[in-house]
């Protein structure tokens, strides 16, 4: 495999606690929601970022793949993905997710084809499938 870019992250004191990367251009304060336990402070959770990078690499994902079927995509297209924190049966946690995703323009035919395709080159897709339950939904 060839690397074409990576990132540091770095977090200090878990959910309740703060992260940067490496590069500096991303400095988060974390917080405990409330329903798990949490005080309620201003914060993000790891399932914000979570939901944000998939979103946005889904979406880069339909763009290539639109690309190659000389398809053009709306500028106003868009990918909502809606990540659940869940407890497993066995105990443990997991995540699961529904992408939501938009193409105006685009006959529902095309693009749940142009989805399905997306969702075999997204790399975000390619490390969760069999992980946990990813649902598409083409609005």
């Amino acid at each position: 495999m060839k690397i074409l870019s990576t990132i540091g992250a770095t977090t200090v004191g878990g959910r309740d606690g703060h992260g940067e990367t490496s590069d500096g251009k991303l400095k988060l304060e974390f917080a405990l929601p409330k329903e798990l336990g949490g005080r309620g402070k201003e914060g993000v959770t790891p399932e914000h970022l979570f939901g944000l990078g998939y979103s946005a690499c889904f979406g880069s994902a339909l763009q290539y793949v639109a690309g190659q079927k000389k398809k053009h995509l709306s500028p106003d297209f868009s990918v909502t993905a809606d990540v659940a924190l869940c407890t497993k049966d066995e105990g443990g946690f997991a995540l699961q997710v529904e992408l939501k995703i938009n193409l105006p323009g685009i006959e529902k035919a095309e693009a749940e084809a142009i989805v399905a395709e997306a969702h075999q080159v997204c790399p975000y897709s390619n490390a969760t499938r069999g992980n946990i339950p990813v649902k598409l939904t083409v609005l």
